[in-house]
């Protein structure tokens, strides 16, 4: 989606409440579990001698906790009324710089329509 239609699509759909509000607490969940692992990515072997483990462990970890955030965040959060994940579509259908933006500013479901409240236009 071009930038033109994306502002076009903000416009149409006025002051209502962004459709993942009451769901940003996950997105949230998802960046701090982000930022754990890139620490894990940066500091292998600090924090390996600090637990006493391989910094390889550390590395395969923070892989771990940096795919299990991605993947629990593209499932959590969902359109109320359709199921859609937004998070999934968002990164799919959105330019790489611009999926979050339309993620925290759509206000109607691209699946279904319906607003934060489950109503249709």
């Amino acid at each position: 989606m071009h930038m033109q239609e994306v502002k076009g699509m903000e416009a149409r759909q006025g002051e209502l409440p962004a459709l993942v509000e009451g769901q940003e607490w996950k997105l949230w969940l998802a960046g701090a579990m982000l930022a754990v692992a890139g620490v894990g990515f940066l500091m292998p072997d600090g924090i390996g001698r600090t637990l006493d483990i391989p910094g390889v462990a550390v590395q395969l970890g923070a892989m771990v906790l940096c795919f299990a955030s991605l993947g629990w965040a593209a499932y959590a959060v969902r359109c109320r009324h359709c199921r859609l994940r937004l998070v999934m579509y968002a990164m799919s259908h959105q330019s790489i710089g611009q999926w979050l933006h339309w993620l925290l500013a759509v206000k109607r479901c691209p699946k279904c329509g319906a607003d934060r409240a489950g109503r249709r236009p």
